[in-house]
């Protein structure tokens, strides 16, 4: 049986962020942009969509961007002692098992409050007003906003996940707005504003040679003569690699791994999600350390996959692009008029020492929220079925093999229906969730 499949490239639908702007200042000249960006909202995030919407040309949260990314496989190869040292100093978490030393992914977490004024997205607007130029705008804010790129970046950790979390959480709670204008309802924006709380995570998928530094690192960790660990990344990354090799066509599938995945199948269950656009990490050791330098993403793809109506999808999208992703409370909020799509993350084809970074903010209502459960269909719409147009999917079918193992996957996904009743409030679904997933009390494991 087939463990791989040709993905459809998806170049998910972009808003450019001054569109945005339009839903927080209706005095800006409009031009016809506010009809477009509702228009691209609703194709994108409503039932016949990918669940998927691009944010460009943020200038102050790409560089807050450069600047985090990299510290994710900063920590996940750091020996434990420093890494919870640092981790208890800038206020964050985990919610994987650091210690588990063949671990696929290192998660370090933090909880953002949110104040309820638009002061970052504002303090932005200001800016653009001035001069609406992004390369100029970076430049401009660059050092002023993050500070001099002193050490090896994690003395702002901290600092970086405040800022670029707050800011994603603003994006995300607009395009709440903007769902709620075209679905005509006003549940979405409000159940995040009203808890006020996100969860942000720096998340780093595991190449195999950072598992074998971790396995180095963990050995020198016993030795009485360790002096702490000597294997470490670049403190700057100044080379961008090509592979000359390369031989990916723009509009072009990729081959992807149905089963050897970062993350496996699986519903986002917030509200929405807010992504970066993932940055690749190709890693060399040396003689005491490991070196990772940026690398192009292999095809130009993400590796964010999605699965809908028969066909795997493989997500594309500009490297400085926020990602909004539809999740299932929005999807039971909206009545079903918005549309989350079964994800994976997927280890490159072939490759064995290119990681990928990408920090994410998850937005969800209050645990007591009552979900409304309107009784319309939730299940089937990832199942095959005769005779769908939709305008999300070209028709084909996939291969037999490749059919077969997706059907053996999509059983192990507990349908939407099964986990949510009416009444039922959303620390109820969070809970049934998980326990469907994961097994146990409704506590997810995470690999």
């Amino acid at each position: 049986m087939a463990e791989t499949a040709l993905a459809t490239a998806l170049d998910i639908a972009e808003l450019p962020f001054s569109d945005l702007l339009l839903l927080i200042s209706p005095d800006l000249p409009d031009d016809g942009r506010r009809g477009r960006l509702l228009t691209t909202v609703a194709t994108s995030l409503g039932r016949g969509g990918s669940g998927l919407l691009a944010i460009t040309n943020v200038p102050l949260a790409a560089a807050l961007r450069r600047r985090l990314l990299p510290l994710a496989r900063r920590l996940a190869v750091m020996d434990h002692p420093s890494r919870s040292q640092l981790l208890k100093k800038h206020g964050l978490g985990s919610d994987v098992p650091l210690k588990k030393l063949d671990r696929r992914v290192s998660s370090f977490a933090r909880l953002l409050r949110h104040s309820g004024e638009f002061q970052l997205l504002e303090s932005m607007k200001e800016i653009e007003s001035i001069k609406n130029d992004p390369d100029y705008l970076e430049k401009a804010l660059d050092g002023v906003v993050i500070g001099e790129p002193m050490g090896d970046g994690t003395e702002k950790l901290g600092e970086l996940v405040e800022e670029l979390g707050l800011c994603m959480m603003e994006l995300g709670i607009l395009a709440a707005r903007a769902c709620d204008t075209v679905t005509g309802g006003n549940q979405l924006e409000k159940s995040i504003t009203d808890f006020g709380t996100a969860k942000a995570r720096l998340i780093h998928y595991h190449s195999e040679l950072d598992n074998i530094i971790i396995r180095i690192v963990a050995a020198r960790e016993k030795s009485a003569s360790s002096q702490g660990s000597c294997i470490r990344s670049e403190c700057a990354m100044t080379d961008t690699l090509k592979d000359s090799n390369d031989k990916s066509i723009h509009g072009q599938g990729s081959v992807v791994s149905l089963t050897n995945l970062w993350q496996e199948w699986h519903y986002d269950y917030g509200v929405l999600t807010v992504l970066t656009a993932p940055l690749f990490l190709c890693s060399t050791m040396g003689e005491d350390c490991s070196i990772s330098k940026e690398c192009s993403p292999p095809d130009e793809h993400t590796y964010l996959q999605l699965f809908n109506r028969r066909k795997v999808f493989s997500v594309r999208c500009s490297p400085e692009s926020f990602i909004v992703q539809v999740g299932e409370t929005a999807d039971i909020l909206s009545g079903g008029k918005l549309r989350s799509t079964l994800h994976a993350v997927s280890r490159p084809y072939g490759s064995t020492n290119i990681s990928r970074e990408t920090f994410v903010v998850f937005l969800q209502p209050s645990w007591d929220k009552k979900l409304p459960y309107s009784g319309h269909c939730f299940a089937g719409d990832d199942e095959p079925s005769e005779g769908d147009d939709s305008t999300f999917s070209d028709g084909s079918d996939m291969f037999s093999s490749e059919h077969t193992l997706m059907q053996d996957i999509l059983k192990k996904i507990p349908p939407l229906s099964s986990r949510v009743k009416e009444g039922m409030t959303f620390a109820e679904f969070s809970r049934q969730t998980t326990k469907q997933y994961y097994g146990g009390g409704g506590i997810q494991q995470n690999n």
